[in-house]
């Protein structure tokens, strides 16, 4: 065999693998390529670093740590994966906390591509990958989030992939879930900023369109109080009378909002709902369970990834290993990384452009932990469906449960598990 041929053949054999990584994968969770690795070590062997733009801190510190666990997961697998297929790549993560500051999300993706990072897991907010997005431009860095949804940074031609469906999806499942419980006017409580302004705009319309009426309190972000602002919402909630909701779209300062307003006497008599920014947010369950309770369990909506076998066996992995599910953005970070990884193998080269270039078309061959992944125009995940999870007490705790899910199709919300 040639030495044109043995390449054409590992590339080949690589193509066969991407298609059938749904069975590698669940091959993994059961001990396949069981074969000890020693990472960037042996003759020929290319170690590749990743960058991880994680909050580990800030306002999304408990969806931070899932990440980095599922992240870590699957640069494990992608190792055993590149041995058992003959690659001379290997893969590893370095991790940044960038607290949910813009500024040292930026910063961050600037030392880490001093070491000669050119592909990035997040950042996980709108604001920090609007901040990124022009260094990652300039310089050619591949920038794919698992979470950022801000419906600003659909924009084709540039660096940022986002494996999260944009917020014209995700407003149009919230106005429909709140219009069909029956209320006719809603209260938007938001930060001032590109992702949840934007959410608010994709709500708004939606929710007028089904004959609704909205009004909105905006926040700035970085704001540590909030009594003006849950003032504001009361003086409009007597305003627009019965059949009222409020829509919290915050991160995890939002707590401070929910515990404000369960002390209300008028806030505290209507029905709350929430977004992706705190649906599963375990700081929340823990520090303002009862509150959200009392609000009616705070309903709300994160994209979620149709059900698959090799969901199901990384579910019950991670559950094992850290002692709960891992979210919809999680699973979305074990994916991107597979992507990268593939990519780089594919190409035979650690290069952003080619990356960028080469990633949507290995998507379209890749069927992951949330299934086939299919890129539009601007690179983000074409729609997608959403669960809608509620804070619910069982015992004394307060855990969340998914209580319905919107079909995109079919512009319907059902029960879960109906």
């Amino acid at each position: 065999m040639t030495e044109s041929s043995r390449t054409l053949w590992k590339k080949g054999r690589i193509i066969y693998v991407v298609v059938l990584i749904a069975t590698l994968a669940a091959g993994f969770a059961a001990g396949y390529f069981s074969r000890s690795l020693a990472a960037g070590g042996g003759q020929g062997v290319t170690t590749i670093k990743i960058g991880a733009l994680l909050p580990l801190s800030g306002d999304l510190a408990s969806f931070g740590a899932r990440n980095r666990n599922a992240i870590q997961l699957a640069i494990e697998d992608v190792n055993r994966f590149a041995e058992g297929v003959g690659s001379r790549f290997r893969f590893q993560v370095l991790f940044e906390d960038t607290g949910t500051d813009p500024e040292a999300a930026r910063s961050r993706m600037e030392a880490l591509a001093a070491q000669g990072v050119k592909a990035f897991i997040g950042p996980m907010s709108s604001r920090e990958v609007s901040q990124v997005k022009p260094f990652a431009d300039a310089n050619k860095l591949l920038v794919v989030s698992q979470s950022s949804t801000a419906v600003a940074l659909a924009i084709p031609g540039d660096y940022v992939f986002r494996v999260v469906p944009p917020d014209s999806y995700q407003g149009k499942a919230l106005a429909k879930y709140i219009y069909t419980r029956g209320f006719k006017n809603a209260i938007v409580i938001y930060r001032n900023d590109a992702w949840g302004k934007g959410l608010f705009e994709s709500f708004k319309s939606n929710f007028e369109a089904l004959g609704g009426k909205v009004e909105e309190v905006a926040y700035d972000v970085g704001a540590k109080e909030f009594s003006a602002e849950v003032s504001r919402a009361a003086t409009l909630a007597q305003q627009l009378g019965p059949g009222t909701a409020v829509l919290l779209v915050s991160f995890e300062e939002g707590i401070q909002i929910i515990k404000l307003a369960a002390g209300n006497p008028v806030l505290s008599q209507l029905k709350w709902f929430g977004t992706d920014g705190l649906a599963r947010s375990s700081k929340l369950a823990s520090e303002a369970g009862p509150e959200a309770f009392m609000l009616g369990g705070l309903p709300s909506t994160v994209y979620v990834p149709s059900t698959n076998p090799v969901q199901e066996a990384f579910k019950a992995r991670f559950r094992q290993l850290y002692g709960e599910d891992p979210d919809s953005y999680s699973m979305n970070s074990y994916d991107a990384v597979w992507l990268i990884a593939l990519s780089i193998m594919l190409t035979g080269d650690y290069d952003g452009e080619k990356l960028a270039q080469v990633l949507p078309m290995v998507a379209t061959r890749y069927y992951g932990v949330t299934g086939t992944i299919s890129f539009d125009e601007n690179g983000d995940r074409k729609a997608g469906d959403y669960g809608i999870f509620q804070l619910v007490k069982e015992g004394n705790d307060y855990v969340w449960r998914l209580v319905a899910v919107y079909s995109i199709d079919t512009d319907a919300v059902k029960p879960a598990g109906s």
